[in-house]
């Protein structure tokens, strides 16, 4: 297995992939064409809650629900995406509170019951240890808290375009670390990455175990508008197949750890 940096990769996609996404500070984002919060109304009103965003690149959702009167605090791998985060919370005008590190590092050191709501958008597919995430974020939640996360739809992790139609380019159980290339940009080069597939049942199973009840699961249509995070031919291919799934969970009476 070879080393790839996924700190480094992240620090060095991040000006090309912030100037061409683009993405709203006005509501929070679930992905390639998903529809955004302000549609899909997963998390009620968040004025006077803690939220905790795992994975929060550059911000745009911690800054959202601080403008919705949360107290939002944001976690990233990236030290140039959360340099990116804490720019656009001064010019956006709202107290946002920024960390960088692993997730499950940072999680491990919060105390119990800290937030109404952990939040996610297309991150956990970088983790290794998800179950161990979902255990802290079950232990960090408080009674009833909600547990929101969207990220690559599964069947979208193992299939490709050809001609028009959807193949599947690696079997659906084939789980584990996926090795793969990223341009973003006018930069032009590829970096390394990896990410972990998981079937649709890993992740359910993994929440159940964690103690979490699953109230809501999400698999998108895209959305009429324009999608900063997809092409022409990624709208053809995901009004086909779903591009992301969305999770909707609830602290229940499970295990904290």
């Amino acid at each position: 297995m070879s080393e790839i940096d996924l700190r480094r990769s992240w620090n060095r996609l991040s000006a090309d992939y912030q100037q061409e996404c683009r993405l709203r500070t006005d509501t929070a984002h679930y992905g390639v064409c998903a529809p955004n919060e302000d549609v899909l109304g997963l998390l009620g009103e968040v004025a006077g809650r803690r939220i905790l965003e795992l994975g929060c690149g550059g911000g745009q959702c911690s800054i959202a629900f601080a403008k919705q009167g949360a107290f939002a605090l944001g976690v990233d791998l990236s030290d140039t995406q959360i340099a990116y985060a804490c720019a656009l919370a001064e010019r956006e005008g709202v107290s946002v509170a920024f960390h960088q590190g692993k997730m499950e590092e940072f999680l491990e050191g919060e105390p119990d019951a800290g937030y109404d709501v952990v939040f996610s958008a297309y991150a956990f597919q970088y983790v290794g240890d998800l179950s161990r995430v979902f255990r802290e974020t079950r232990r960090v939640l408080k009674p009833g808290g909600l547990f929101v996360f969207s990220l690559d739809h599964p069947i979208s992790d193992v299939t490709a375009w050809d001609e028009g139609r959807a193949v599947f380019a690696e079997s659906y159980f084939a789980r584990g670390r996926m090795e793969w290339t990223w341009g973003h940009g006018p930069r032009g080069e590829e970096d390394p990455f990896y990410s972990f597939h998981r079937t649709t049942g890993d992740f359910l199973n993994l929440l159940v175990a964690a103690g979490f009840v699953v109230e809501q699961l999400l698999e998108p249509e895209p959305p009429p508008e324009e999608d900063p995070w997809a092409r022409a031919e990624d709208r053809q291919r995901y009004a086909t197949l779903p591009a992301t799934i969305i999770w909707k969970a609830r602290v229940g009476c499970g295990v904290t750890r």
